[in-house]
């Protein structure tokens, strides 16, 4: 049986430029947060396509990454992790995941189930973490305060504490939400996710269908799928940044022929590229 590769995602810092306002650049984003969470993305890259008409690229590329950053953050942890800032204004638009990693009050609180913490106190003796549970978790291993862990619960303790164990996701078996990630240019961003196998979107790219069999005899662990943003798309920005697609993918899709309309928005081209490479590669 064929496993079904993990999924990653290229997105343009210019995906928020064709919303007037912060509040709706915030639910623009909070859109790509719920199909990126849908589709079980494991790692998303938000990349600078040094779009001429992007006014402040570093702006918009900093608002998309903590947007899709905070949403990923379980909601217990967020004003640990998250001060009050300009960008998180309407930070109450974004709608909620509801991924195993974002458990409500009374799920995941057994002995071996897996929480998100983030260390509240840190000595040579070990670390105090926040769990969101009646007691906070403590380990023998020492780290920074502020950071985040995953974590596997152990037995309570006296003084409503819980012995924790730190882990890798890789090891809960499970979807654990999306990591974001950021870079300079599209190659950049495709060279870090160093992804197996690299799939470009465009109006003008052959069938979804006619290269499923092309990506199903790579037999890939991972696929990194690559949008254009809402003013060029994938082959302008290519040009623009001096890439040759052929080479930078190994195969450019359109996964929606025949459209009805001038445009497709990039968060609409996510929906139905993901929708479609779920059904037909299956698991």
């Amino acid at each position: 049986m064929v496993t079904k590769p993990s999924i990653f995602v290229l997105l343009p810092a210019s995906l928020t430029v064709d919303a007037s306002n912060l509040r709706q650049k915030t639910e623009k984003v909070g859109i790509v947060g719920r199909v990126l969470a849908i589709f079980r993305v494991e790692k998303v890259c938000i990349y600078n396509d040094d779009d001429p008409e992007v006014q402040n690229q570093e702006e918009e590329s900093n608002l998309i990454v903590k947007l899709l950053q905070y949403m990923e953050t379980p909601q217990y942890l967020r004003k640990l992790i998250f001060p009050r800032a300009r960008e998180l204004r309407y930070a109450g638009l974004l709608p909620p995941l509801r991924t195993p990693h974002h458990p409500l009050r009374d799920e995941r609180t057994k002995i071996g189930d897996y929480r998100e913490g983030v260390v509240v106190e840190s000595s040579d003796r070990g670390s105090v973490l926040e769990l969101g549970l009646r007691e906070r978790g403590v380990m023998d291993e020492k780290f920074e305060v502020g950071k985040r862990l995953t974590v596997r619960l152990g037995k309570r303790l006296p003084g409503a504490y819980r012995r924790v164990f730190p882990v890798e996701r890789s090891e809960i078996g499970e979807y654990w939400g999306f990591e974001v990630l950021r870079a300079e240019s599209l190659v950049e961003g495709l060279e870090e996710l160093r992804a197996e196998y690299r799939v470009g979107t465009s109006r003008y790219g052959q069938n979804l269908y006619g290269a499923l069999e092309l990506i199903r005899s790579s037999n890939p662990d991972s696929v990194a799928i690559a949008l254009g943003g809402p003013n060029q798309g994938l082959h302008e920005i290519c040009e623009r940044q001096g890439a040759d697609p052929s080479e930078v993918f190994n195969v450019i899709v359109n996964a929606i022929p025949d459209q009805g309309v001038e445009t497709v928005r990039t968060e609409e081209a996510l929906l139905a590229t993901l929708a479609l490479l779920n059904a037909l590669l299956g698991g």
